[in-house]
């Protein structure tokens, strides 16, 4: 479930270490050296982790510690793993990491699906306090402190040359990413969040029940109506006729609208909220067809990936 980290440890965790004197001499290989606001640094590798040496700081960031333990980035790390690659940079660097802070944290899963991977996105809408965002592979949800996203992992290694592990050859592979990139301790709720928490079993759960609620949070849109029910109401057939045509052109593009209108000031801030809400009402109607079918998959999927992690 693990993906990316960012981890920094500092003289503070290692008062009688010069990391400047001491560190460099445990990487594969230096890049580069540099002053900065914060004084004279060191940056290199070890192995395929990109390590960042000053004298008050070691830092493993902009790295996969999935690359890095696995040696490649396509499954992610149990909790398990995580303690092992902790372990591992630790021996390596001969260094505390264990006691590093963590100031990004990136949880993912890999789902099998039934379907190519982009024919789920339509069927995702809005996300509470996310702006939601269209790319040619993927879905994304944003906002300052964290980010979502869908996209085709498949699809990705082939865009980079990377090798596909067998058991996803040829496999509808979806992956549902969740990264917390800002104030961590907040979201988070604890005093301090180090290396070692991230193997500890209570965190470890609630990390991942927060990683399907995430999802669970975004609004399922319904697919256009195939076989309209018959009606005698009027009400109900402009309902229907709205519904297919809200669908049709994608409840976010319609809510953009909507909110370009009360930023012009064509309509009240009341109104602007009665439109949404009434959007919002029509796109979570029930639709007996396939787009039931595969958000339902998708949601299955992701709540057997969070029983299980």
């Amino acid at each position: 479930m693990y993906d990316n980290l960012d981890l920094s440890l500092t003289k503070i965790e290692c008062p009688n270490i010069n990391f400047l004197e001491v560190t460099p001499q445990y990487l594969t290989k230096v890049i580069s050296e540099g002053e900065s606001e914060f004084g004279y640094f060191i940056t290199g590798y070890l192995d395929n982790a990109k390590i960042k040496i000053s004298e008050y700081r070691v830092s493993f960031k902009d790295s996969s510690i999935c690359k890095y333990y696995l040696d490649q980035n396509f499954k992610t790390l149990s909790k398990g793993d995580i303690r092992r690659a902790i372990e591992k940079l630790s021996d390596s660097l001969h260094l505390p990491f264990n006691l590093a802070n963590v100031t990004r944290i990136d949880l993912a899963q890999n789902m099998i699906m039934q379907y190519e991977e982009h024919l789920y996105y339509p069927y995702l809408g809005t996300a509470p306090y996310y702006n939601r965002l269209e790319q040619n592979n993927g879905l994304y949800y944003q906002n300052n402190k964290r980010t979502k996203l869908f996209y085709g992992k498949v699809h990705e290694q082939k865009i980079k040359k990377k090798q596909i592990p067998e058991l996803y050859r040829g496999k509808n592979v979806l992956r549902f990413e969740l990264r917390f990139i800002e104030r961590l301790r907040e979201q988070l709720k604890q005093p301090q969040i180090t290396a070692e928490l991230l193997y500890n079993e209570s965190f470890y759960i609630n990390l991942v029940k927060r990683w399907r609620d995430e999802y669970l949070s975004i609004q399922k849109i319904n697919s256009k109506l195939r076989n309209m029910k018959p009606t005698g109401s009027t009400k109900e057939l402009i309902e229907h006729m709205a519904l297919i045509q809200l669908l049709e052109h994608g409840q976010p593009h319609v809510l953009a609208i909507i909110k370009e209108w009360q930023e012009q000031k064509l309509i009240t801030k009341k109104q602007a909220q009665d439109h949404r809400n009434k959007i919002k009402k029509l796109a979570s109607q029930k639709a007996d067809d396939k787009g039931n079918e595969l958000i339902n998959e998708l949601t299955r999927k992701v709540k057997e990936a969070a029983r299980f992690p």
